[in-house]
């Protein structure tokens, strides 16, 4: 994690002009303050863990004409497939446990037969005794079973001294019972043959190849026996037809892997929803695009939970006051899985994982982003950071409401701009293409346009009715409501436009160029500039006060420069960064904060660090172009 502060050394004033060189301090980013009405909005992604195969990305990849081994490979990565001599698996009756006796029957027909002598049915199984059915038929257990009984096949024990009731069953009858329990039988043949090698993989990890039983919840898989028992829409014929079409087959752990010792059987965790990338751990971590078939109710949720709810999880902290997520896992959307947070109220904080606060308040998994905290006078809560491929990194509150991760640009995305709500933001790429997430609204673009120059930049108007796109010669291009108010397009530059800035109001804008000129339109008002002076590095960026009687200057080493009623906090230059791309201010303009492109975030004055890529999204190696703060 990063929070730079600085000591100002030599600080300079000319024309309105402070340039500052910093000392810079590495310290720990405290948590962000809010204050939470009786609820909170959280969206997210998926519902289950997301260890391994993905349920509904397995259903969506074999629409596309995928096959099981392509679907198992896919997901659990590392491992081979090949086939087992294992003839049955023990399962643990849970529904049972711990009776002294348990009234079985033979299938009708056949003759039940108890510790080898044949008796007549139903009758009254003890501890220390074991019931089958003759040639191999199931037998019929009366239980609690909502007062009716169930078909198990093979042999039904209670073993003595013990509380379990032992169902001892082939393993191909007993991945027979798992299959429909866990995946709708009719879902496409090849997810369900991924399921029952799935399925026939995990009971082998889980019982040591048979040696130890396995439950019947799901705790471990569930199993209900017989599943010919079961009535239409659970009908068995297709599901049994994917055990037999992968019969015996198994997933081994290879070499130089994280699954476990070579030709160890795969323990093949899976769940329902990965929400579209998994959360790596055993096997590695992949994008899930099959997740996104529209037959999957979870792949995006939204859900409110009171607060009330989150103070008796965790009543430490006393009085919820803010919810600040500090690391993610970096996979996907938003930033990935949460990792860690911190939740602060009036007695105190916690940091917690965001399974275990999924798990607590009851939400379907550990992907998600905390809506609806609104910033204390003074505060950043939340913040997004950007990449060139149009993905998109939230942190803190800041929600997240899709992205263009994943998708084949034309060009590069080189700019974002939130919604006055914070509901919804646009980003734009460098052939003026306009994507809009949440509530932003689409009024057109220059994407396939011929443009004399690439677009460099965008703002947004006060209503959220409109946007301007600027391109580096300081050509301005108006949509919806947004005002044209002149440009510097066919005028002669010293060098090129690199952001834009609009006023308060709406009726005026700023562009500056590389070399720090800074020119005004509409009521902009002109508070000074770096034209004519020689500087280390470009500038970048540049961001207003509040008011608009200010703004600060980005220089690439992330110099930064205040001109205006914008105070000057600290900055990197002289610190040895670069590759800075991006500044934003806080919102009571007591502090900004900058990006550079490795996805480093660095934050001076009451600006608060609550991650970035560089140190929550393991790997990352993608170009940030922005920060945003919501």
């Amino acid at each position: 994690m990063r929070r730079w502060q600085s000591r100002v050394a030599g600080l300079v004033a000319t024309a309105g002009i402070v340039i500052g060189a910093s000392i810079p301090v590495l310290g720990s980013p405290p948590s962000s303050a809010a204050a939470l009405g009786a609820t909170i909005t959280v969206v997210g992604h998926g519902w289950g863990h997301g260890q391994g195969m993905g349920q509904y990305g397995a259903y969506g990849y074999a629409q596309q004409g995928q096959s099981y081994q392509w679907i198992l490979a896919h997901y659990y990565g590392g491992t081979v497939l090949t086939s087992t001599a294992v003839p049955s698996v023990e399962v643990s009756l849970s529904e049972l446990y711990g009776v002294a006796s348990l009234e079985v029957a033979a299938s009708p027909g056949a003759t039940l037969i108890v510790d080898g002598t044949a008796v007549g049915s139903p009758y009254s199984l003890q501890r220390g005794q074991t019931a089958t059915s003759s040639g191999g038929t199931d037998v019929v257990v009366s239980g609690p079973y909502g007062g009716g009984s169930r078909l198990f096949g093979g042999s039904i024990s209670l073993p003595a001294g013990q509380a379990d009731v032992i169902d001892t069953v082939g393993l191909e009858a007993y991945v027979d019972g798992v299959v429909p329990r866990e995946e709708p039988a009719g879902w496409p043949a090849a997810a369900l043959e991924a399921q029952a090698v799935a399925a026939r993989s995990y009971a082998l990890a889980y019982t040591g190849g048979g040696a130890f039983p396995i439950c019947d919840t799901g705790a471990c898989q569930v199993y209900g026996g017989d599943p010919a028992q079961y009535p239409a829409p659970n009908d068995s014929t297709q599901s049994n037809a994917a055990v037999a079409a992968t019969a015996s087959q198994v997933l081994v752990c290879g070499s130089d892997t994280d699954c476990g010792a070579p030709s160890q059987a795969a323990l093949t965790e899976y769940g329902s929803s990965s929400g579209g990338y998994t959360a790596g751990g055993a096997f590695p971590a992949v994008p899930d695009a099959g997740d996104a078939t529209p037959a999957n109710p979870n792949h995006d949720w939204s859900t409110t939970v009171a607060t009330s709810l989150v103070q008796s999880a965790f009543p430490s902290v006393g009085t919820l006051e803010s919810i600040s997520i500090t690391a993610r896992n970096g996979l996907g959307d938003m930033g990935g899985r949460v990792t860690s947070m911190v939740l602060s109220g009036t007695a105190g904080a916690v940091t917690v994982s965001g399974a275990t606060f999924a798990a607590a308040v009851g939400l379907l998994s550990d992907w998600f982003s905390v809506l609806g905290a609104t910033p204390a006078p003074g505060s950043d809560t939340g913040y997004w950071v950007v990449a060139a491929d149009g993905s998109l990194y939230p942190y803190g509150s800041a929600p997240t409401y899709g992205s263009m991760q994943g998708q084949a640009l034309v060009a590069p995305v080189i700019g974002m701009a939130p919604t006055g709500d914070g509901a919804g933001y646009w980003m734009v790429a460098q052939d003026g293409g306009i994507f809009s997430f949440g509530d932003a609204r689409f009024f057109g673009s220059t994407g396939g346009h011929p443009l004399v120059a690439p677009v460099i930049g965008m703002s947004s108007t006060p209503d959220s009715g409109g946007y301007w796109l600027v391109a580096s010669d300081g050509g301005i291009f108006t949509f919806g409501d947004a005002g044209f108010f002149g440009s510097t397009g066919g005028v002669p530059l010293m060098a090129p436009i690199v952001a834009m800035a609009r006023t308060g109001d709406g009726r005026g804008y700023w562009l500056v160029a590389a070399d720090g000129g800074v020119f005004t339109f509409g009521d902009a008002r002109f508070y000074g500039s770096l034209g004519g002076i020689r500087l280390d590095a470009p500038i970048v960026g540049m961001v207003p006060t509040s008011d608009g009687r200010g703004y600060w200057l980005l220089g690439s080493d992330g110099g930064v420069f205040a001109f205006g009623d914008a105070g000057f906090v600290g900055s990197l230059g002289g610190a040895g960064v670069t590759g800075v791309t991006s500044v934003s201010p806080t919102p009571d303009d007591g502090g900004y904060l900058l990006v550079t492109a490795a996805g480093a975030v660095y934050t001076f004055g009451d600006a608060t660090f609550l991650g970035d890529p560089a140190t929550t999204a393991g790997g990352w190696s993608g170009r940030a172009i922005g920060v945003f703060t919501r």
